[in-house]
């Protein structure tokens, strides 16, 4: 099993891939990246930083989690997955990325007395209780990068394995990837961002564009 600065390291280079990825609904190389795709350089520490310019720095720590990131031009939210399975765990990522940026992007634009301004130009819930948040629709003009994944164990992506063991033919977990030193199959931790440009949602137009839940926001 990992340990915290593992967590943190691979949490970094992750989060640092996300920074210069291109738009996963899209396809394109990170080098084609539309103009104003938020871009990060690397500050070492404890945790690393990821510095956005303009203020923007996301701990590279369960704090870039369930926290609205707010550049210039963008709204930058994260999100985390974790299966046995690398594309059920960037599901999940992209999953929750999406959700974070729906659930943030409301509170704020409705309810923003329940958020609170922290360090590195984020917005977060004051009191962390799903209820906080202000629910309801709205189809966000925004876009997940590609998700990033990386072993929980520490040996690696499993899906960089070129011939990868499995346990034996019918047993609990077969054809899961299988780390033989331990006997236990490897879990992917996998990391998502999504972006929203300002131009594109304002909380103008998300107050003019969402259906509130009356009853849960």
């Amino acid at each position: 099993m990992q340990n915290r600065r593992t967590v943190v390291l691979s949490l970094a280079g992750a989060l640092a891939g996300l920074s210069r990825a291109a738009s996963a609904s899209e396809a394109t190389p990170a080098s084609q990246a539309p103009p104003g795709t938020p871009k990060a350089s690397v500050i070492p520490g404890t945790p690393p930083i990821l510095d956005f310019g303009g203020g923007v720095r996301v701990p590279c720590s369960k704090a870039a989690f369930l926290t609205l990131w707010e550049g210039e031009t963008y709204w930058l939210t994260f999100g985390a997955g974790r299966s046995s399975y690398a594309l059920q765990a960037n599901g999940q990522a992209v999953k929750f990325a999406g959700a974070a940026m729906q659930l943030l992007l409301l509170t704020l634009a409705f309810a923003p007395d329940r958020l609170r301004r922290v360090d590195g130009g984020g917005w977060r819930l004051k009191v962390q209780d799903v209820k906080n948040y202000v629910t309801g629709a709205i189809a966000l003009p925004g876009k997940p990068f590609w998700p990033t994944t990386d072993a929980n164990m520490g040996f690696g992506n499993a899906d960089t394995f070129s011939a990868p063991p499995t346990p034996p033919a019918g047993g609990r977990g077969a054809g899961m990837p299988f780390d033989p030193a331990s006997g236990m199959s490897n879990k992917v931790d996998a990391f998502a961002a999504y972006e929203v440009q300002k131009k594109d949602a304002s909380l103008e137009w998300v107050r003019a564009h969402a259906k509130i839940d009356l009853a849960g926001g």
